[in-house]
């Protein structure tokens, strides 16, 4: 222990002062340290001897000697762990040694020998006895086996000219030759291995990965390399997990847990299903080991999401026949592999195999022996357990350089063909012995041992057993990248607890290979359990009805549904598209379908209610036209003004005809018709109204103010000429808006889901002219008529007409006055039944009270329709007979509105009433029918009372 306390003070205190290496000589620190084993029992792990720190040296004797630096103890405390897997590895170096002896066209008349000791995978105890060898003055060094050690003993015998090539170090900091000016490698850099393990996840499309590193820098190097070149490729890292040196078991199993329980459906973000582990053994297995317990904690749950898993070994650990052992029985998922690429070597297998203890100066083959020893047949025992690893060709690549490369240099130098100095050359071909005590370290700094040996090392092509030729880059040391991957066979599955090496290692299969050119996928079968690849995302894919709204890296992102009336018909949509007006959104956001028009169609409860009544108006109007027509030489049609009330009647039949256009779909001419009717119908009703109503007022209180012949405007001729000229006046407005503000077909949007198909304007003030300006004409006449109809209901009693005109004239007022308000509030349906309920309702306002009673008397009292004279005290009002008669135009002519005069009436309102009426019926035809007695007193009787 004091001696081991020693040489981590030497090389604390400087490697490279000259003192503290003649100090490793005078203290006899060449000869190995006795090994007490102190127990034989194995360690939990079943594959290890626990004893105490061991420092051996496994040597033979040659003209020049290799050195070979290999971790065969892992330092646990102060005691050492021996790892039985690499024993082979020094005795493959031997074994390589003693081949190239035999070969006679190697080193022909040269005898190669060799020191292997053990690094003790640790920098300071490699440095030590990296100085030991240095000491004994080798010409290269093979080894060490672990990035971090490496790193230490590149710079150290590079600072003293000793060159060295390591079989299994790969990070990428070695390649620095301004630092390492003399190391080389049998084994690809991790950069390499990085692309490889890159174009797999290209391969198959993986986008979203899970990184889990050892804490050492074989694990951190590599795995920050890795994640920066996926990060080139779009290829983003979901966790990037660094295990701490002091971890367990229990800390992996939560690290995983809280790792793979990140799916959320609701924000669409998922873990990713495929885990880069890039560790050395020692952390890969308590990875596996974390993973195994994960599944066991919760198998309903995590059996589902290991299936889907897809496991990524760095070549530190894919062929490891411990971990895959675990890794298979405990189902974790699909397994890919990185291995470098090496060959078998048939002739050490067998030899290795049929090794015995007594067979070999390697001094830890027997423990070795001791703990693969099977009960008898050790033959057979060993040739079961063993099976090539992936370092031991290296090794021998390793040993081969280093004998060809002195080959060639003494080669040179006996043809005289030398670029070298003499004395350099001579330096090559130095007997192996101990440094004596004159010689130092500025010897060893410029004898040219290290020189001419790396400089030929690395420019040089080699030809080996197992490869056509190697070389190594002139600047870096670092091989020819070559990589193969490997998955589980499903055909050769191992059994549950089936825990021999030979086993596990015939259940991997080869599936493809990585080079200088690229990934190459051979295999017919992939490495997945359920025959496909896996998906790795962070998010799903957006269906179409979604779009994509990006999160805080570019693979994950979140999927937000298309508002209303916008769609999305591709999958991961960068935003939704709104429908055309007219159009909605259907079958989840996905497509736009146009939206039928909103109408009133015949089926509708509305429709149906205004064509029943619309069809009773229709006939009742037309039984009315019969009616007069077939009357019409009665007094009371004659009375009526007969003319006048046939232009009523026919603007009634309009309006009751005006809701049939208000049902279907309406086309530019049937707006045109709704445009032409609807006036019409407002003109030829109220304008007849007007003139009937004006009429009357002039009757019975501008006679009584003026005595004397009427104007010629109140005749019957005369008021139908002037109800067709106001009529045609509207008929020109309509025919003026018709040519220049026309009615078109339009469809208008309330909102998202509704269409309505209206008659409007091509422009907002074309469809106010073309409503306000005809409707403005019969609104005025309106006004009027219903001022004048509210004037004369205060007639005589017996005058009844007045007040039904003044009734009828304030309904259609009113329903015109709510009718304005509820065509703009509503739309659609309700629209178009407020324009025909309103005709309708003025119609049959209009029919019912102006023509109702008369229909009756004429159809059912047609004695009521006649005049009759009676006895009165006409005769003496001492009238002319010019004045009698006058008296019963007047009496005659006020039948038109079933009125009574009596004799109540004054001498003065009967003449005036004559005077006004005079000329209204044939004179002659007057006096045939007139019967008057002398002594009587005329009294024009109808037996109409309202």
């Amino acid at each position: 222990m004091i001696r081991v306390v020693f040489w981590l003070v030497l090389v604390q205190v400087g490697l490279h002062d000259v003192a503290a290496i003649n100090a490793l000589g005078s203290v006899g620190l060449a000869a190995p340290l006795p090994c007490e084993i102190c127990t034989d029992k194995e360690d939990t792990s079943g594959h290890r001897l626990d004893h105490y720190l061991n420092i051996t040296v496994y040597r033979k004797e040659g003209d020049v000697i290799l050195g070979g630096l290999f971790p065969l103890q892992k330092l646990e405390s102060e005691r050492g762990v021996l790892r039985y897997e690499n024993v082979a590895l020094t005795e493959i170096m031997a074994w390589a040694v003693d081949r190239i002896n035999r070969d006679p066209k190697i080193l022909k008349g040269i005898t190669l020998g060799y020191e292997i000791r053990d690094s003790f995978s640790n920098a300071p105890f490699a440095s030590v006895q990296a100085l030991e060898l240095a000491a004994k003055n080798v010409f290269g060094v093979v080894g060490p086996g672990s990035s971090k050690v490496a790193v230490h003993l590149a710079s150290l015998l590079g600072s003293l000219s000793f060159p060295m090539i390591t079989y299994a170090a790969t990070s990428d900091i070695l390649s620095d030759s301004t630092r390492f000016r003399m190391f080389a490698r049998t084994v690809p850099s991790d950069e390499f291995q990085c692309r490889a393990i890159k174009d797999i996840i290209k391969r198959y499309n993986w986008e979203f990965v899970t990184i889990i590193h050892s804490p050492e820098l074989y694990g951190t190097e590599g795995a920050n390399e890795l994640r920066g070149m996926l990060r080139e490729e779009d290829i983003y890292v979901d966790k990037f997990i660094s295990l701490p040196e002091l971890t367990d078991v229990e800390y992996v199993t939560d690290v995983l847990e809280d790792t793979l329980k990140q799916n959320d459906t609701d924000t669409n973000r998922f873990h990713a299903n495929v885990i880069v582990v890039f560790a050395t053994s020692t952390y890969a297995k308590l990875v596996v080991e974390g993973a195994t317990a994960l599944k066991e904690k919760s198998p309903l749950i995590y059996d589902k999401i290991f299936a889907n898993l897809t496991w990524i070994a760095a070549e530190s650990w894919s062929t490891n026949p411990h971990i895959l052992t675990t890794f298979n029985n405990s189902r974790l998922g699909s397994f890919i592999g990185l291995k470098i690429t090496s060959f078998e070597i048939p002739e050490f297998i067998n030899y290795y195999r049929n090794l015995k203890p007594e067979n070999t100066s390697n001094p830890w083959f027997g423990f070795y022996y001791q703990h693969h020893y099977c009960g008898g047949d050790i033959k057979n025992c060993l040739r079961n357990i063993y099976d090539q690893g992936p370092y031991e060709e290296p090794v021998v690549l390793a040993v081969e350089a280093f004998a060809h490369t002195l080959d060639r240099v003494l080669r040179k130098r006996h043809d005289n063909k030398t670029v070298f100095e003499p004395s350099e050359l001579d330096a090559c071909v130095v007997k192996a012995s101990p440094i004596k005590e004159t010689d130092d370290l500025f010897y060893l700094r410029n004898s040219g041992i290290g020189s001419c040996i790396y400089s030929s090392l690395i420019n040089d092509i080699y030809k080996t057993r197992t490869r056509e030729k190697i070389r190594f880059n002139n600047v870096t040391g670092d091989f020819e990248a070559m990589y193969t991957f490997l998955t589980f066979s499903p055909d050769h599955a191992v059994p549950h607890g089936h825990e021999h090496i030979e086993a596990i290692i015939d259940s991997l299969f080869d599936i493809g290979v990585w080079n200088a050119t690229g990934l190459h996928l051979d295999s017919p079968r992939e490495p997945f359990q359920h025959g496909g690849p896996p998906v790795s995302i962070c998010s799903k894919p957006c269906q179409p009805g979604f779009k994509v709204v990006d999160g805080d890296i570019p693979v994950c992102w979140s999927c937000v549904k298309c508002v209303d009336n916008y769609i999305s018909n591709v999958s991961n949509a960068a935003s939704c598209t709104a429908c055309p007006l007219g159009y909605k959104a259907i079958l989840g956001n996905t497509m736009c379908e146009e939206i039928p028009p909103t109408y009133l169609h015949i089926g509708h409860p509305a429709a149906i209610i205004l064509i029943i009544i619309s069809i009773m108006g229709i006939v009742l109007t037309l039984s009315t036209v019969v009616v007069f027509v077939k009357f019409r030489e009665t007094p009371l049609v004659k009375a009526s003004s007969k003319e006048l009330c046939m232009v009523l009647l026919l603007g009634i039949g309009t309006g009751f005809i005006l809701p049939f256009l208000c049902i279907g779909l309406p086309s530019n001419e049937v707006c045109m018709m709704q445009l032409v009717l609807g006036n019409l119908f407002g003109v030829l009703t109220i304008v007849p109204i007007f003139l009937k109503t004006a009429r009357v007022y002039a009757l019975f209180f501008q006679s009584q103010r003026s005595a004397g012949r009427p104007p010629k405007y109140l005749l019957p001729m005369w008021q139908s000429m002037l109800c067709l000229i106001l009529v045609f006046v509207e008929v020109i407005i309509i025919m003026f808006i018709i040519i220049w503000y026309p009615l078109r077909q339009k469809q208008k949007y309330p909102n998202k889901d509704t269409v309505l198909v209206v008659c409007e304007g091509s422009t907002s003030y074309d469809s106010v002219v073309a409503l306000s300006v005809p409707a403005g004409y019969v609104m005025f006449f309106m006004i009027l008529s219903t001022v004048l109809s509210y004037q004369v209901r205060k007639l005589p009693s017996n005058f009844q007409e007045a007040k039904f005109i003044c009734l009828a004239q304030i309904i259609a007022f009113i329903v015109i006055i709510a009718f304005v308000p509820s065509y703009f509030v509503t739309g659609g349906v309700w629209q178009k039944f407020c324009i025909g309920i309103a005709s309708q309702i003025c119609s049959a306002s209009f029919l019912v009270l102006i023509f109702y009673k008369k229909v009756e008397i004429i159809v059912f009292y047609p004695e009521r329709n006649k005049i009759v004279f009676e006895k009165d005290k006409l005769s003496k009002l001492d009238m002319s007979r010019k004045e009698r008669r006058k008296s019963f135009l007047a009496s005659q002519n006020c039948h038109m509105c079933g009125h009574s005069l009596t004799g109540n009436t004054t001498k003065v309102g009967l003449m005036q009433a004559a005077n006004i009426f005079a000329g209204s019926l044939n004179t002659e035809k007057a006096e045939r029918t007139l019967s008057v007695t002398h002594d009587t007193t005329a009294s024009v009787t109808s037996q109409q009372n309202y």
